[in-house]
């Protein structure tokens, strides 16, 4: 009988072990100190090209994508070259829309951790973006616009999705002759265990005129 006391006694001790392993006990939030900052590009990106219609240099539309997943089941799965929203002049052609500088924003992330104080799952990224193109030297428009994965970690038992929207209906900061265009891009955290789940959003502008600010985060 003392035997099955030890062992049923372990057994209960493992289960609380599991339990405090799986249960988060706190989320903490990073963001930069500083502002976005110049970068060069390791690959030059060929770009769709898109033709003129109705032309309206004040008139800013959404190109790219507006919605997509950057890891899946702790995964990294963003696709740089086709995974990108901008903000450029309706009907304007891509070729037209030149000069664009290439900025990153951070890092920015969010850190788990459980009730016996290990770090159970760690997501860390910067915002980037392509800024300053500019239509027959008017305006500030907006390339490859996304998130750029800086660290992914994810502990036993814990299932991470992240996911980035971006707003199909961009803010002109500008004026109607020289528009500065603005994007506002959500990336959204979803975490998961057998006994919890968080959803963490953060939610920033990115601006053609390569300044950026956070929404909420």
């Amino acid at each position: 009988m003392k035997f099955v006391v030890i062992a049923l006694f372990a057994l209960a001790c493992v289960a609380l072990a599991n339990d405090a392993s799986l249960t988060v006990s706190s989320i903490d939030f990073t963001s930069p100190t500083t502002g976005p900052v110049q970068f060069v590009r390791k690959h030059n990106e060929e770009m769709p090209d898109f033709p003129p219609e109705n032309f309206d240099i004040a008139t800013l539309v959404t190109i790219g994508k507006t919605v997509w997943e950057i890891i899946k089941e702790g995964k990294p799965v963003v696709n740089y070259k086709n995974d990108w929203a901008g903000a450029i002049p309706k009907g304007a052609a891509w070729t037209d829309v030149v000069g664009f500088k290439d900025y990153r924003w951070g890092p920015f992330g969010w850190s788990f951790t459980d009730m016996l104080g290990m770090e159970t799952v760690r997501f860390t990224w910067n915002f980037m973006w392509s800024c300053k193109g500019s239509y027959e030297g008017h305006g500030a428009f907006i390339m490859n616009a996304g998130a750029s994965i800086k660290e992914i970690y994810a502990a036993w038992g814990f299932t991470v999705d992240v996911n980035i929207a971006v707003d199909s209906h961009p803010i002109n900061y500008g004026t109607k002759v020289d528009p500065v265009a603005g994007l506002a891009v959500e990336v959204t955290l979803d975490v998961r265990t057998v006994l919890q789940a968080f959803t963490e959003r953060c939610r920033v502008s990115l601006r053609g005129d390569c300044t950026a600010a956070k929404i909420s985060c």
